[in-house]
């Protein structure tokens, strides 16, 4: 996987190494990330000596104690050829030791593998770490793609190593801002188009072919009988729960759209009295996400909400793909690339271009680039209608409402008369001041643009959101 576009991550790396006290960091983040190549690179090339890194695996405990005993015994002297630790306890104690004399960075990566493996280890680990850590300068580095593990071995408060980490880190996916780093031949509208189905996570963006359409991609990468994309977001889910087809269904339920819980168990057929652990469970683990109408009066407790598929690649697989497996099954490929192109627009504009569009309204509050200072954006709507963008600031009592349109027409004065329309279906914010905004693929037609002006609405243009207004 090509390393690049994580400046941020190594100086937090790096700030940790260069702390006076023994750390342990924990890393982690979904499958193909890049957390493996954010450690390897970061050891290779700032950090240079002193340094173990070992990959886990599924295997016995003895087998991987020897494999670890092979990386340590450079660090050893006097040792026979083919040395191994008589047990895990010996073989940390001996970690410890060697950080008395030296600065030493262990990271192993796969961690939830070798505790599946060795059950004590954490017990082991958290003994000694407790005991050895302000005798020793020791970087102990651990990393996982079981978010759901890694949250429960050391943020839970139920496990041996809770409360020891110094350090955490979250590898996040790439922005699309940065997307062209591994698409440089790309529009900016397919960089939206592709990051609405593959998100910005580098392993697949490094699979992507951008000398080729999106939809080719789709057809040649994510479709083929050969390619990872087939069996990923099983996998993913699988990864991270023992007993997956509960939340499966959960998900392919969401993934026509945004949901309740009431609507969710109707779908599925699971008692609305379990619906709520499930839901946590998928929240937790950045599967999906709550949603919740932002003219609500007490946002943070209130209990209606609906929810949505979070990670790019399982929201087009719950799209398309699960609900049209027989299609794949029987090698109808291109009648499932019709379904796809029927109403991919419309897909990318409810996906990434109304994210990117939330995401610019933040930024413009945050710099002080709108007419007030949102406490809130998000999305608003009843039982009567649904408005796309919304941002809200309560006390002064000033929303921006807007309407994102991801299509070959441009949109015009009926777009914005539509919208003014919506918002005299929202009766808690009746008293609110409004400022209206459009977003547009496409552009405004000439009479849109100088209404706008004259009514002071927000106008913004192009896969990039350039503003017009």
């Amino acid at each position: 996987m090509k390393f690049m576009n994580r400046e941020t991550e190594l100086r937090c790396l790096n700030e940790v190494y260069h702390r006076d006290a023994s750390q342990l960091l924990v890393l982690y983040g979904r499958r193909r990330i890049g957390k493996t190549e954010l450690i390897t690179h970061w050891l290779d090339n700032d950090i240079q000596k002193n340094t173990i890194y070992w990959v886990a695996y599924k295997s016995s405990s003895e087998i991987l104690l020897e494999k670890f005993s092979r990386l340590i015994a450079p660090f050893l002297k006097d040792i026979e050829p083919g040395f191994r630790f008589n047990d895990w306890e010996s073989a940390l104690n001996q970690i410890f030791n060697i950080a008395k004399s030296k600065k030493l960075v262990l990271a192993i990566d796969e961690f939830p593998y070798l505790l599946d493996s060795v059950p004590e280890f954490s017990s082991i680990l958290q003994m000694l770490w407790d005991q050895h850590k302000k005798h020793c300068h020791i970087i102990l580095l651990v990393c996982g793609s079981n978010y759901h593990m890694m949250f429960q071995e050391f943020v839970s408060g139920k496990r041996p190593l809770y409360g020891r980490s110094t350090a955490d880190l979250l590898l996040e996916e790439i922005e699309i801002d940065n997307i062209s780093l591994f698409l440089p031949s790309y529009s900016q509208v397919q960089i939206v188009e592709t990051f609405s189905i593959i998100g910005g996570v580098p392993k697949y963006l490094e699979m992507w072919n951008d000398k080729k359409s999106v939809f080719k991609n789709i057809e040649e990468i994510i479709l083929s009988p050969i390619t990872i994309f087939r069996q990923e977001a099983i996998f993913l889910i699988q990864d991270e729960i023992s007993e997956p087809r509960t939340y499966i269904a959960i998900l392919e339920a969401i993934g026509t759209g945004l949901k309740t819980p009431k609507e969710i168990s109707i779908i599925t057929g699971i008692a609305i009295n379990h619906m709520g652990k499930y839901l946590k469970t998928l929240i937790e683990l950045k599967f999906i996400r709550r949603v919740i109408s932002l003219d609500t009066p007490n946002i943070s407790n209130t209990k209606i909400s609906r929810y949505e598929i979070k990670d790019a690649y399982l929201r087009f697989y719950f799209t398309y793909i699960h609900p049209n497996l027989e299609f794949i099954e029987q090698k109808r490929i291109s009648r499932l690339m019709t379904i796809i192109s029927q109403n991919f627009d419309s897909f990318v504009g409810k996906t990434a271009y109304e994210e990117l569009a939330r995401k610019l309204i933040i930024k413009l509050g945050d710099t002080n680039k709108l007419s007030f200072m949102p406490e809130y954006v998000g999305r608003v709507w009843n039982k009567k209608v649904e408005i796309d963008i919304a941002a809200i600031n309560k006390k002064s009592q000033i929303v921006l409402l807007g309407e994102c349109k991801w299509s070959r027409k441009k949109m015009n004065i009926n777009d914005l008369d539509m919208l003014g329309n919506k918002s005299k279906l929202l009766p808690k914010v009746k008293d609110y001041r409004i400022q209206y905004a459009l977003f547009s693929k496409n552009g405004f037609t000439a009479a849109l643009i100088e209404k706008a002006r004259i009514e002071n609405v927000m106008l913004f243009q192009h896969a990039n959101l350039e503003r017009l207004v």
